[in-house]
């Protein structure tokens, strides 16, 4: 097997090694020779599969455990790697999240969308692969989208999106189950805005802690990066 990407999952969904349920809402997805995709944990990706986890697109960066003081804010490199090294990864997770996870979210009231993107994207679907001069292509334009006026393009920013529309989508899901009028919209207001601002308010992220007691314990516990704007 190959692993694809580190993404999220439904925090109920099983291990594909010993069946256990992936708490955190964080996987990797791991491809089989017949192209099933199945979810594990680090210990089961490194088990099945002899990808380099470091090199792998993970889209969960912006969504951190509290318990881990490890992480910090920002596109980093881990120790032992260099930017280069990531340069594949981060394109990959930038043209996933624009023409992909976030295909609802509007900026300037236009789909965050571009073609020659979807382009790359397209070329990726068909071969799990970008050439070299896609990956600089890619990471050019994210490189602009940050240094101008325009940071909510970032690749930051738009994995904190993508983050936030996880946990969002998560407390809506319980919120339904309990029939929280309230809260169901309350947090449909708060998914509305952030489809269409790429960001939160302060004092929506504030009014979110109200309804994040609805989640599970692990979930409920995670914390979330702050907006690049």
């Amino acid at each position: 097997m190959i692993v694809l990407k580190k993404d999220f999952v439904n925090e109920n969904e099983k291990s594909y090694c010993k069946g256990r349920r992936l708490s955190s809402g964080k996987a990797y997805y791991l491809q089989k020779d017949n192209g099933d995709i199945v979810y594990g944990g680090k210990q089961c990706a490194e088990e099945y599969s002899n990808t380099d986890l470091s090199q792998i697109p993970d889209l969960t960066k912006s969504l951190i455990a509290r318990h881990d003081g490890t992480i910090t804010t920002g596109g980093g490199t881990s120790v032992g790697s260099t930017q280069n090294d990531m340069s594949k990864s981060k394109a990959i997770s930038y043209i996933l999240l624009r023409e992909e996870k976030l295909s609802k979210f509007k900026y300037a009231n236009k789909s965050l969308s571009y073609t020659i993107l979807n382009e790359y994207y397209q070329n990726y679907q068909e071969n799990n692969d970008l050439l070299d001069h896609e990956v600089k292509h890619i990471l050019n334009i994210e490189k602009k989208s940050a240094e101008n006026t325009n940071k909510k393009m970032s690749l930051q920013n738009l994995s904190t999106c993508y983050a936030y529309q996880y946990i969002l989508e998560r407390t809506l899901d319980y919120l339904e189950q309990k029939n929280n009028q309230d809260g169901i919209k309350y947090i449909n207001g708060m998914i509305d805005g952030l489809h269409n601002y790429c960001s939160l308010t302060s004092n929506q992220i504030n009014g979110l802690s109200k309804w994040l007691q609805f989640l599970p314990e692990e979930l409920k516990k995670t914390k979330l990066k702050e907006f690049n704007i």
